[in-house]
Parts: C-alpha cells; sequence; structure tokens
C-alpha cells in the first residue's frame, strides 16, 4: 500500500513511473512497429516524398516535397510516431496516459525531433478537432480495447481530408482460437475482433477505400522477437514482410486505407 502510494507521489511529480511498459524502447514492440512502418511508408511514398530531419550528428537522406500532418492517435511513447516524424512528417501523438507522453517527450528530444504531444481521452478528443485536418491517420493495438470502437473509427476517419490515408490494425478471430485452443495466454480485455472480410465491409461503411490488409506477427510464430539477435529479427523481419501477401492471420490485422 506504501509502495503504491510512494509510485503515484513521483508519478505526480516527475510524470513519470518506475517499470512502465515502454514500446519505443521495448525490442520487441520496436520490431513490431518495424513491420507496421515497412506498410505505412510503402503506402506514404507514393503520395508524397517528405524532406527528412537529419539525426544529430549525421544526416539523413530523402526526397523532397511536402510533409505530411499526421495524426497518431494512442501513440503510447512514440514507437511510431518517432520514426515518421524523424522522416520528415509532422507528427501529433494522442495518448490518456500522462506517463507515455512524458516518456514520449524525452524520446523524441534524444532523437533530434519535434512533435506535438497531447495528453487527452480520444472519445473526448476526437470531436473537438477539425474534420479534415489530417493528411494521414494512426490507431494501431487500441480500438479492440474499446467498447465505443466504431464511434473512435468514425471520428478517425472525420479528421481526414478526402484522399488522406488510414492505418489502423484489428484482432482477427484467429488470435482468440488461439488463446481457446491453449496455445498462448492473452492477457487483458477486448470488446471486438473482424476478419478480412468484416473489415473491408467496415471500411467501405465508413467510407475508406481499403488499400491493403496485413498480418502484423504471424500467428504461426512461437519464438518472441524480444529474446532473440538482431540478425534473427532481421530475418523474420522479412520472412514476415514476405508472407504479408497470403491470406495469413496475425496477432494484428492492419487495414491500410484512403478516404473517399
Amino acid at each position: 500500500m506504501f509502495s503504491k502510494l510512494l509510485r503515484k507521489i513521483r508519478r505526480a511529480i516527475t510524470g513519470d513511473e518506475q517499470g512502465y511498459y515502454d514500446m519505443y524502447l521495448n525490442k520487441g514492440e520496436r520490431f513490431f512497429a518495424r513491420l507496421y512502418l515497412h506498410h505505412i511508408r510503402e503506402i506514404l511514398a507514393a503520395a508524397v516524398r517528405p524532406e527528412p530531419v537529419p539525426a544529430r550528428g549525421g544526416s539523413a537522406s530523402g526526397g523532397e516535397g511536402r510533409p505530411l500532418k499526421i495524426l497518431d492517435a494512442g501513440c503510447q511513447t512514440g514507437r511510431l510516431a518517432i520514426p515518421l516524424a524523424r522522416d520528415g512528417h509532422r507528427v501529433t501523438g494522442v495518448d490518456t496516459s500522462a506517463v507515455a507522453i512524458h516518456k514520449a517527450r524525452d524520446h523524441a528530444r534524444q532523437a533530434g525531433v519535434e512533435l506535438e504531444w497531447v495528453r487527452a481521452n480520444l472519445g473526448q478528443w476526437l470531436p473537438k478537432q477539425p474534420a479534415g485536418s489530417f493528411d494521414a491517420v494512426l490507431c494501431n493495438e487500441v480500438l479492440y480495447l474499446r467498447e465505443n470502437w466504431r464511434e473512435l473509427l468514425l471520428g478517425l476517419v472525420r479528421l481526414l481530408r478526402p484522399g488522406g490515408l488510414s492505418f489502423i490494425s484489428h484482432r482477427p478471430p484467429a488470435f482468440y482460437g488461439k488463446e481457446a485452443s491453449g496455445e498462448g495466454p492473452v492477457d487483458g480485455s477486448y470488446y471486438n475482433w473482424q476478419n478480412r472480410e468484416d473489415l473491408r465491409r467496415i471500411y467501405e461503411e465508413s467510407g475508406i477505400e481499403a488499400l491493403k490488409i496485413v498480418p502484423i506477427w504471424l500467428l504461426s510464430r512461437t519464438v518472441n522477437p524480444e529474446k532473440v539477435t538482431e540478425e534473427q529479427r532481421d530475418r523474420m523481419f522479412q520472412e514476415e514482410i514476405s508472407a504479408a501477401g497470403d491470406h495469413a492471420d496475425g496477432r494484428y490485422l492492419f487495414v491500410c486505407g484512403r478516404k473517399r
């Protein structure tokens, strides 16, 4: 009880929390981010080639063009937002956790990039933003945890300009099949899951053309990417990308779409 009180006091004073699960630093989560970013960058590159931001002490290469205005809804500590800012885009990261935003600011500072960080409840924040105010929206590993996921999805679509791009992940039913069969523990509360057909219909009804739906982390995997070497993660990454065109299911189905 006393230690819990101390943690609350520390969090209130510093905005930090010891032992917080930092997805920006975790090797496994950085691997998953690499998968997401591969598909995001592939589609963004076809839309515009932004002016890259040089890293401290070095330079970045890339094409010319205007940066995109991107929203990362549920950004946690910036595992997707910061790399996209490094690519030259103007990124706004929103998360409900004060600790996440505190750590995200630190990571961005160390990466030498500037982003807009907002601590807010998405359900309350999205309706207050101007319609069509973003070129692209991201929302990953968030909606399946929300009972109001349809409302949030429509809120994200509203913020996209016509022709804007969306990158959103969902849970497939097969993931829960593995839990039911005892192949792997699943923790937390889950409110919804969709297969590819469901997702295409839902996005069509929401005004989004699904450009592609790809698995993130194939369900056939039994190894934790956090526990292997960098070389092994590189091989796993190539295998994952090669299989993305198949109809395999993953821990998530990643929908990359365009607003009509």
